[in-house]
């Protein structure tokens, strides 16, 4: 957990004021001063919601009070943990702007399998809170599509790929399921509006599933 030194100290990297800080992680300005001036130790959950603005800002909090800009473009996870790691950068990365989540290639049967459906709800519920909307290319014959099914269309199954592809904000995800979980975050804004015109391309093509909920 960061201190109050790498507080100020990140603010001044990124050249943001209080206010700046306090829009980003919904602590107040005052709240914030206090911690830096050292006038009040902040909770635990106050120091992680700054940590993750920060953080969600391209910033890498070090031991012994470091502090440096991210400089790697290419984040990788893997184990049985990884697809819920995936499922959370997709909520960190837009939840202060809103946006648009694009999925091809998706097996919705994998991630009922592979998340708790519960948890999987949760997500949705705060997306749709963040403004957060999605658009989903699916196999044509997959029976586990969560309403509303205007978020689908299916593409033919000699098209679809086990590998699904994810493309938000200036980020793309690959994610492979075999011989274990893994998924590779590539955070290049060129390189997701590329995909993302694809996504579109085939998406204006793509067979339309009837719009009545199941």
């Amino acid at each position: 957990m960061i201190d109050a030194d790498q507080l100020r100290a990140a603010r001044a990297l990124l050249d943001w004021k209080t206010s700046d800080l306090a829009k980003k992680s919904g602590i107040t300005v005052n709240a914030i001063n206090n911690i830096e001036r050292g006038v009040a130790q902040g909770r635990r959950d106050t120091m992680e919601k700054l940590q993750t603005a920060l953080e969600d800002a391209g910033l890498e909090f070090l031991p012994d009070s470091g502090l440096r800009k991210k400089n790697r473009i290419i984040v990788t996870y893997e184990g049985t943990g990884a697809n819920k790691l995936l499922v959370e950068d997709l909520y960190n990365t837009l939840k202060n702007t809103g946006g648009e989540i694009l999925i091809a290639h998706l097996d919705e049967g994998d991630s009922i399998r592979n998340l708790e459906l519960d948890w999987l709800r949760e997500q949705i519920i705060k997306r749709k809170e963040a403004n957060i909307t999605h658009r989903l290319l699916v196999k044509s014959d997959d029976t586990n599509l969560i309403p509303p099914l205007d978020t689908y269309r299916c593409i033919p199954k000699e098209f679809f790929s086990p590998y699904p592809l994810y493309i938000y904000g200036s980020k793309l995800a690959l994610v492979s399921w075999e011989p274990s979980p893994r998924v590779i975050i590539i955070d290049d804004a060129r390189f997701a509006e590329s995909e993302r015109k694809l996504f579109n391309i085939i998406w204006a093509n793509a067979k339309e599933l009837p719009h009545k909920d199941k």
